[in-house]
This record gives C-alpha cells, sequence and structure tokens, in this order.
C-alpha cells in the first residue's frame, strides 16, 4: 500500500487522539472494584439464579475504599455496576433483581451513586463495567435490546460525569445492536470512552503479557471508529480483534501499517485481578498480589504507554480486605519514596539536533515542553551539576499531536564523555524507565534516534535517591 518511508509517516501522522481519548489517558492507573452476589456466593456464581436478598454487606464502608485508591496513587475507580447474572447495583426501574431487593438499607441503598458521590469528593475520575450478557432474564432480540439500554440510559443520566465505560461480553455474542449501544453512550456522557469498543482496545490477553512495543495508531477495528484513509476511493481495511488465544505481537510498527489503508488511534489498558478471582472468596484470603506483582505490572502496563486496571475485590462485610490493603498502600509509599526526589528544576536543560541548538524547550506549569521537526537524532542534556544516584526516568509525548517517537536511548557522563546506558523502542503517553545497572552520574542525555519526523516531549523529569 505505502509506496516509501515517507508515505508511511505522512499517513500516521495525521491520526490524533479524540479529546476523551486524551482525558483517559490522564487516568492511567485504575482502581476496578467487583462486588455484587457473587461475593456472597459459593455455587452458582454468575447464573442469575441467585436471590437478590444474598447481597448483605455486613459492615460496609465505602469511605475507606476512597482512602485506600487514594493511598496507592490511583486516579480513577470502576464499579462492576451489573456483571453476568444481571444483578444491578443501583436503583434500577428495569428489574427488580438488584439492590432493591436485598436488605442492604433495607432495599434503599444504592452502591453506584454512594461510590460516585465519594469519589468526586476527592476529584477522582468514575466510571462502571457493564455486562452486555444477562442470565437472570429470558429476554431476547429487541426485548433485550431495551432492558440493555434502559439500563445504560439510567447509568448514563442519573450518576454524574462518567469517564469509562466498560462494556464486558461475558464470552458470548450479544443478540444487541452495538452501534445503539454506542449511540447512547455517546449521546449521554459524551467524553466518556468505550473500553473494549471504538476508543480503547484490551491488551488481548488475561495474563498481562505485554508487547515490546505499544503504538497508539493502529489498524481500526469497525467502521464505528474515527478512521483515517489513505485513499478515499478504497475500502477501508480492518484487522480482527484481539481475543482469547489470539493476540498481535506487532500492531502498530511501519511494517504492521504498510498494507493498511485505514488507520485510527486507540491506546489500551491491561485488567488483573488482585485475586485468583474477580470477586471475594474468603479461601483466597491469603493468596492475594504481592507487592513486587503489583509494581511490576504498574511499570510493565502504566509506564509502557498503557492503562492498569487493578481487580479489588471487596469482601462480605463490604470493605476492602486488609490484605489488598496493605498491597495497595505499600505501594503507594513506594512510589512516593521514589519520586520523592525530582532533579529537573535544579538542573540545566539543553537540546539541539545535529549542529544546532533547539530554542522551542519551555517549561510551563512545571511540565517541560520540547518539539523538534527533524531527521536528524534529537538529544536532551540534564545537567544535575553534581553526581546523583539516579532511581526513575520519566519521558512523556505530547500525544495531543499523536505518537512519532520510535526510539530512543539514555546516555550518562562518565568522566567528560557521554556513554550509552540503555536504549528503548516507543514513548506515546508515559514511559517509566527504572535502570537496568545501577545509574550514577551528574549528567544524563537523552538522544532520539528514530522518529517519525518529529517529535515532541510534554513530560520530562529524572529522580534521584
Amino acid at each position: 500500500m505505502f509506496t516509501n518511508k515517507k508515505d508511511i509517516i505522512k499517513f500516521a501522522n495525521k491520526v490524533v487522539p479524540e479529546k476523551r481519548q486524551l482525558l483517559w489517558n490522564e487516568t492511567d492507573f485504575v482502581a476496578h472494584f467487583f462486588f455484587g452476589l457473587n461475593t456472597f456466593v459459593t455455587f452458582g456464581e454468575d447464573t442469575g439464579k441467585i436471590e437478590a436478598n444474598a447481597f448483605y454487606p455486613t459492615d460496609i464502608d465505602i469511605p475507606s475504599w476512597v482512602q485506600t485508591v487514594k493511598d496507592a496513587g490511583m486516579k480513577g475507580v470502576l464499579i462492576t455496576a451489573k456483571h453476568h447474572d444481571g444483578f444491578c447495583l443501583w436503583q434500577t426501574e428495569t428489574t427488580s433483581y438488584s439492590v432493591a431487593s436485598s436488605p442492604y438499607l433495607d432495599g434503599k441503598g444504592d452502591i453506584v451513586k454512594e461510590l460516585s458521590d465519594e469519589y468526586r469528593k476527592e476529584n477522582i475520575k468514575f466510571g462502571f463495567s457493564f455486562s452486555l450478557c444477562d442470565r437472570n432474564t429470558d429476554k431476547k432480540g429487541e426485548d433485550l435490546e431495551k432492558l440493555i439500554l434502559s439500563q445504560l440510559k439510567e447509568l448514563l443520566t442519573n450518576y454524574g460525569e462518567i469517564y469509562e465505560v466498560k462494556l464486558d461480553l461475558g464470552g458470548e455474542k450479544p443478540d444487541i445492536d452495538m452501534e445503539k449501544i454506542y449511540d447512547l453512550i455517546r449521546l449521554c456522557q459524551p467524553d466518556a470512552v468505550i473500553s473494549n469498543g471504538p476508543d480503547v482496545r484490551h491488551l488481548g490477553n488475561a495474563r498481562v503479557v505485554c508487547r515490546p512495543e505499544e503504538w497508539n495508531v493502529i489498524r481500526p477495528v469497525s467502521s464505528w471508529q474515527k478512521i483515517t484513509k489513505l485513499d478515499e476511493n478504497k475500502e477501508n481495511t480492518y484487522r480482527t480483534p484481539d481475543g482469547v488465544g489470539k493476540m498481535e505481537l506487532d500492531l502498530g510498527s511501519r511494517k504492521a501499517l504498510r498494507k493498511a489503508n485505514s488507520l485510527c488511534w486507540q491506546p489500551y489498558f491491561a485488567d488483573c485481578s488482585m485475586r485468583d478471582s474477580w470477586f471475594y472468596k474468603k479461601e483466597e484470603d491469603n493468596i492475594t498480589m504481592p507487592l513486587q506483582k503489583l509494581k511490576k505490572l504498574y511499570f510493565s502496563v502504566t509506564g509502557a504507554n498503557g492503562v492498569l486496571h487493578i481487580g479489588i475485590p471487596i469482601d462480605q462485610r463490604g470493605r476492602i480486605h486488609e490484605e489488598e490493603t496493605l498491597t495497595l498502600q505499600s505501594f503507594g509509599v513506594d512510589m512516593e519514596m521514589l519520586t520523592k526526589n525530582p532533579l529537573l528544576k535544579k538542573s540545566e536543560i539543553s537540546a539541539s539536533h545535529g549542529n544546532d541548538s533547539v530554542q522551542n524547550l519551555k517549561k510551563d506549569d512545571d511540565t517541560y515542553f520540547f518539539s523538534g521537526e527533524t531527521d536528524e537524532k534529537i538529544e536532551i542534556t540534564v545537567d544535575f551539576g553534581e553526581d546523583k544516584i539516579i532511581k526513575l526516568i520519566e519521558l512523556g509525548e505530547n500525544i495531543a499531536t499523536g505518537q512519532q517517537i520510535e526510539k530512543f536511548s539514555v546516555y550518562t557522563l562518565e568522566g567528560k564523555k557521554f556513554k550509552k546506558a540503555e536504549t528503548h523502542s516507543v514513548i506515546g503517553n508515559r514511559k517509566l524507565i527504572l535502570p537496568q545497572k545501577p545509574m550514577v552520574t551528574s549528567a544524563v542525555k537523552i538522544v532520539i534516534e528514530e522518529t517519525r519526523g518529529f517529535a515532541t516531549l510534554k513530560t520530562l523529569e529524572i529522580y534521584s535517591a
């Protein structure tokens, strides 16, 4: 499809995110709460046949959920408003299979409202996941579609601003017109992304085995996405979405795009529960996710141009179990220690490409902006003035202009010469680098070696011990 290198660059650089996708990427570490009838049963999970009165939290404490999320440094929350069993965690007019038929607050409780109200007090973004599978109803076709649309409309109109709607197919193909679902979400919450849909894609596997590099500019999977075409006279080209047992290892390299006539902007999320199960099981109290695994997931997803959804089972009391609480709080402490000593404000910064210095390096609200339109290497030098132990390097492209950086290296000053310490591929929204070897130096040089015509950095920070 492409005739030369410049065709690929010109085409891919036309693809930029929509407002909702930019806002979503800011919320790159998310708590996904799982709470419902499945929390209280040992057998019959997700069958839709468990009586609603089984939902009976004995000591619910939603403000403590908020505090734990804040302690962990999470920026958004999702609640499983309805899972595959069809049980609704809000006061719905569509079915009696909800909290209204449970003993919780004598049938007057509304978990979605209580949660959304608490998190908005703390300026933490709120969204929900919703299963399009409903095993509590015999409705099919238009009747099922009407039920699903009515439930979604309640959630989208009665609970304030929603930043994400995470659709769950339950491993089944719903008998629903998906375009009606998308239309409703767009109408009611235009700034909400639809994940597992047109706006945001799943990583592609449940084990959170990540690709070597993640591009946001990829081939589309449906006509519902905002598509940029190379040749308007030719048909759109689509890829098959990732699914169980199938995951393309390369979605956005020049090679992967070579035969495309259509491209879209679609970032990714990965999700993983803190336990073996998504919902609480007492027998799993002692096998919660260890701190080191949570940190590994964070750096491999949030630190690699993605958004990490951590599944948190709420226990039968209505609380985050002490084991998960400890892990999340410890993670927050570790990250605070890692980032407590930023160096950029205290350092001298310069940038150049080829033999020319770059003039458009500026600081705005403690964020450093750099842009350069060139095919030559771009060098950004940060001089600390004295030796520092480097613990973390953070980079982020200004993705409002797209994603262009393909390869960069980190150099450290040793004596009077800079020597290469390590090399990385794409940056995207956020790139977090934990030095592979001890890094003690008085200056660091970031060399952007390969781009799609130009490079723009919005975030640049280096943290020391």
